[in-house]
């Protein structure tokens, strides 16, 4: 009997150490998108442009979620809305789980962004696609302006810095306090009863 409770001391502890760690969950629902000209109208900017750089600024951060922004560099080639410069940043959650739009470096996209002019942000909801795929779409916009104030971005975006030793140490922490903890309480149980 005291063994057994002495495991299930130790089946708590794990996990508790255990529900430490994040899991992913799917939440993207989106309803069906609004047409072309809706869209032109309800949006901030609406621009066409080539991925330069992509930062995740959790990146090595001990805790993620798929809801994690994501910073977007563009070259842009045509805008139709809200657009002057020839880079704009825009932000998307990290994945598509959270409705995200999972930009890759060196594609063309056609970006129906939204929020304030200085923090744009687009998801998988947005009717931002590819370029390559978004014909129908550039025909009803027509033909977008060039962009007149040209910009260098690539300072704006901050780099996260990868870490040393401190999530290793957390987690080694983690684990010492709940070794001593059932430690203890075996120890406690074990003590023969008068």
């Amino acid at each position: 009997m005291k063994y057994l409770k002495g495991l299930l001391v130790l089946l708590l502890l794990f996990l508790i150490f255990i529900s430490l760690f994040p899991r992913q969950a799917s939440a993207c629902d989106c309803a069906r998108p609004e047409s072309v000209n809706d869209e032109l109208n309800r949006k901030t900017a609406v621009f066409s442009g080539k991925v330069i750089d992509l930062v995740d600024e959790n990146k090595f951060s001990y805790s993620q979620s798929s809801a994690d922004p994501i910073n977007v560099l563009f070259e842009v080639k045509e805008s139709w809305k809200g657009i002057h410069t020839s880079q704009v940043i825009v932000s998307t959650a990290r994945s598509g789980a959270s409705c995200g739009y999972e930009f890759e470096l060196n594609k063309e996209y056609l970006v129906y962004a939204y929020g304030d002019k200085e923090q744009l942000e687009t998801g998988f909801c947005e009717r931002t696609e590819l370029l390559s795929a978004a014909g129908e779409d550039l025909d009803i916009l027509g033909k977008g302006k060039v962009p007149t104030e040209k910009v260098d971005l690539q300072g704006e975006l901050r780099e996260p810095e990868e870490p040393g030793k401190s999530n290793l140490v957390l987690y080694l922490s983690i684990v010492g306090i709940l070794f001593i903890v059932g430690f203890v309480i075996l120890k406690r149980v074990k003590k023969p009863s008068l």
